[in-house]
């Protein structure tokens, strides 16, 4: 924010006498809402600000507005109401701070509230795609992948879809900074794995083809040699080879790679595609032991990944 926007927000704070508010408002901009805060709820947003807390619950504000819990609760209610507060799970808000800005209205960055909705957490499948450049077209859906059971739904400012692992497979994330915010996100090699073992969060078969296609010339073989070792999932190894040499030939996969996870005389025969989508049939590959059961222009359907 730069300086003459901080002057005119600290000069329209107000203080109406007659209703003991504090009024927060822009005397310029048609259609603009204001936002206000009672003396107690400016105590609280201005003591969370002084401590840097981001993230409060009915038992911050209990503490910090020396309340009641049902007050508590009641005045939860009405800052997210005046767009002072964001939902972030049961009992559990976002401080939108006055930093924002004076209009009214709710957190608008997705990358912000997804990342304080469940602990631990990753961002993962299309969402970490996007954020690593591996998907051109922006999602509606923000995927949060979590060994956590929580029944939270979160529907603003986007559709976010929670995604349960074991905690055994919670594994492959790191830490990425975006529009200025610090997000754990799975790292490229669990990118393409999550992205291929699910392919319905990525786009289907030809979204997860072309995370691979744009994906090869930065991914560690042997991360992605290891990642699979300790998922324990030989179909999506075979998938995973079958497509490495279909997509991108250019960028071949390293030889010790595939020999490493190619088909065995015992291997099943995989289906490429969800059966439930496109059955069980279709040419056989005996090299991976893949059965492409669909057809190759819906493969590449989402642009020339060969």
């Amino acid at each position: 924010m730069n300086g003459r926007r901080s002057l005119t927000w600290v000069l329209d704070i107000l203080y109406n006498s007659q209703k003991g508010n504090f009024i927060v408002s822009r005397t310029h901009g048609p259609g603009m809402r204001p936002r206000s805060l009672s003396a107690l709820e400016a105590r609280i947003v201005l003591s969370l600000e002084e401590r840097g807390r981001e993230e409060l619950s009915i038992d911050t504000i209990q503490e910090f507005g020396r309340v009641r819990r049902g007050f508590a609760r009641k005045l939860a209610h009405d800052l997210a109401r005046k767009g002072w507060l964001q939902r972030v799970g049961r009992g559990r808000y976002l401080l939108n701070p006055s930093g924002y800005g004076p209009d009214a209205g709710p957190e608008s960055d997705p990358l912000r509230v997804g990342s304080h909705i469940v602990r631990p957490y990753y961002f993962g499948f299309a969402t970490a795609a996007e954020l690593w450049g591996l998907l051109l077209q922006p999602g509606r859906t923000y995927y949060l992948v979590t060994p956590t059971r929580t029944a939270v739904r979160i529907r603003r400012p986007a559709h976010f879809r929670l995604v349960r692992v074991a905690s055994r497979r919670f594994f492959g994330l790191t830490r990425l900074r975006r529009r200025g915010q610090n997000l754990s996100v799975s790292d490229p090699e669990r990118t393409v794995l999550d992205c291929l073992a699910r392919p319905e969060f990525a786009g289907g078969v030809a979204g997860a083809a072309q995370v691979i296609a744009r994906a090869k010339p930065q991914l560690s073989w042997d991360r992605l040699g290891a990642y699979l070792g300790r998922l324990d999932d030989r179909s999506l190894g075979l998938r995973l080879g079958y497509l490495s040499e279909r997509v991108r030939p250019s960028v071949p996969a390293p030889k010790r790679w595939t020999e490493r996870f190619r088909a065995r005389g015992e291997d099943p025969w995989v289906p490429l595609g969800p059966p439930r989508t496109y059955g069980r049939r279709g040419p056989r590959d005996r090299r991976w032991h893949i059965v492409v059961n669909l057809p190759e222009r819906e493969l590449f359907a989402e642009g020339d990944t060969r």
